[in-house]
């Protein structure tokens, strides 16, 4: 299977989340099948398309209440529960996706993913040591996990920035950056055996982490040091002006202390008559306002009033003018039912008369042919005979020249059959792609060419492959097949015994496969 990409967001765009495009459901819901035993069924990934559908569209509510019923169906669905716990963060209802993501951790362990989600949303609560916590678990279910490694990092630079600042008694949101930890948005678990594709190995990854958590740390303590210098400055200046203040204060004399506080008096009563006039001529400017609100208020009633007479006056002409003309379609009714009757009338009684006239002519006429239908009947009848024999005859020789065709193209679809599972189960993805009809029906709408991309990845992605079917039927309608079977699939990674359906259709000499489905 083609490894599957991640989605991620920031602790601060957490809004953004939900918006972004998921991984095909179908994908993922084979991936949850693989991990923990559930069946990814059509209708399942139906219903895991509309919840991302509602998701994308910012319908939180509807994509929650969606889940839920799914979630009545299928309680252990692994991704269902992820997928829920994601809608709450969206929903800034934390404490309830942290009961969520809880949960996961404990009904499936070796998830990586529900740890980090946990971290971030215990990063945003401000909570680092359980954001450390959860992170930790998140390394040993897969110690090369990239996103896991990178959001430790941020929280131990954090949780540095943190002591730095109880160390030199600075205000720890002064100036300090928040860290910038990333939601996971897919369930993929550790399908890459322990390892992230985009890091050289397990070794390099942890050294990016300690490199980054360290250069984090002394940018960190670099900022908390020129902080502290700042605030010294601050205090110092501070210091010398309250000095500057005090020695002024003690050189001003009783004179102009005196001058200055009738000044502030003179000045205290300006401000407030001031004050004063503004109120009166704020009240004034209201109550104008006030008053020329109600005119408007009391025109625009008028105006309304005026106007629904003159609806009432219109709307009571009409009425009079529609029964007038309700009327006069009624009497020209009366006239052409009347008219009409009296045509009838007319019409039938010609029809009487003329029904007489030909019941006597019929009935010499019928005479007659009475007498030439019981000769001819008698030679149809020999002739008859003689063409039934010939059509059994030919009937019988087209039924058999049918069945050996039909056991023919039955032999020659079980052959397509084994060559299918053959070229499947030996890894030649070319003759395996081979055995598909141009219009195969790919799965959830894919193109061909994305359809049969995946399908190389997941074949070539297996050490070893055996495909084995039993209890073949095939019942052929015309150029179409269908052929119910037992198919046995077995791998290095996972065994599964099912029933199976092919769709053949002929296509020149060949049986080419159009559509597959689960179950007989």
């Amino acid at each position: 299977m083609a490894p599957e990409s991640q989605e991620q967001t920031s602790i601060h765009g957490l809004r953004g989340l939900i918006s972004k495009t998921a991984h095909k459901t179908a994908v993922l819901s084979s991936l949850v099948a693989a991990l923990f035993g559930v069946p990814a069924t059509l209708a399942h990934a139906s219903e895991m398309s509309d919840i991302n559908k509602l998701m994308r569209a910012g319908q939180y509510a509807d994509a929650l209440t969606k889940t839920d019923a799914v979630l009545a169906k299928h309680p252990r669905d692994a991704q269902l529960r992820f997928t829920k716990g994601l809608i709450l963060a969206e929903q800034n209802r934390s404490a309830e996706a942290i009961a969520v993501f809880s949960k996961l951790t404990e009904d499936f362990p070796d998830l990586p993913e529900p740890y980090n989600n946990l971290a971030v949303l215990y990063a945003a609560d401000g909570q680092y040591d359980k954001a450390r916590a959860a992170l930790d678990m998140a390394m040993r279910t897969n110690p090369t996990y990239a996103t896991a490694l990178e959001n430790l990092g941020d929280v131990y630079a954090k949780l540095a920035s943190q002591a730095y600042d109880k160390a030199l008694q600075i205000d720890p949101g002064a100036n300090v950056p928040q860290p910038k930890l990333t939601l996971l948005r897919s369930l993929n678990g550790n399908t890459t055996g322990g390892t992230v594709p985009r890091l050289a190995s397990a070794a390099s990854a942890q050294r990016d982490a300690r490199a980054k958590a360290e250069a984090a740390a002394a940018e960190q303590q670099e900022r908390n040091r020129a902080l502290a210098a700042e605030k010294l400055a601050q205090q110092a200046a501070a210091d010398k002006a309250e000095a500057e203040k005090t020695a002024i204060s003690k050189a001003t004399s009783e004179k102009e202390k005196a001058a200055a506080e009738k000044a502030a008096a003179d000045k205290a009563a300006a401000d407030k008559a001031a004050a004063e006039k503004a109120a009166a001529d704020r009240a004034a400017a209201e109550r104008a306002k006030a008053e020329k609100a109600r005119a408007e208020q009391l025109a625009a009633e008028q105006a309304r009033a005026q106007k629904a007479a003159a609806d009432k006056a219109a709307a009571e002409q009409k009425q009079k003018e529609l029964q007038a003309q309700r009327d006069k379609e009624q009497a020209d009714k009366l006239a052409r039912e009347q008219a009409a009757r009296a045509e009838k009338d007319k019409a039938a009684q010609a029809a009487a008369e003329k029904a007489q006239a030909e019941k006597l002519a019929a009935a010499e006429k019928a005479k007659a042919e009475k007498l030439a239908a019981a000769e001819k009947a008698k030679a149809e009848k020999l002739a008859a005979a003689e063409k039934a024999r010939a059509d059994k005859a030919r009937a019988d020789k087209e039924k058999a020249k049918a069945e050996a065709s039909a056991e023919q193209d039955k032999a020659v679809v079980l052959a397509a059959l084994n060559g299918w599972a053959k070229a499947w189960s030996d890894k030649d993805v070319r003759s395996y792609l081979g055995h598909y009809a141009s219009d195969f029906e790919t799965p959830r709408g894919a193109s061909r060419k994305e359809w049969a991309e995946e399908r190389r990845a997941r074949i070539e992605d297996k050490g070893r492959i055996s495909v084995k079917v039993s209890n073949a039927t095939v019942s052929i309608n015309g150029n179409i097949a269908t052929v119910r079977y037992r198919q046995i699939y077995n791998s290095d990674r996972l065994t599964v015994d099912s029933r199976k359906t092919l769709i053949f259709v002929k296509q020149g000499n060949r049986w080419l496969i159009k559509q597959e489905r689960s179950g007989g």
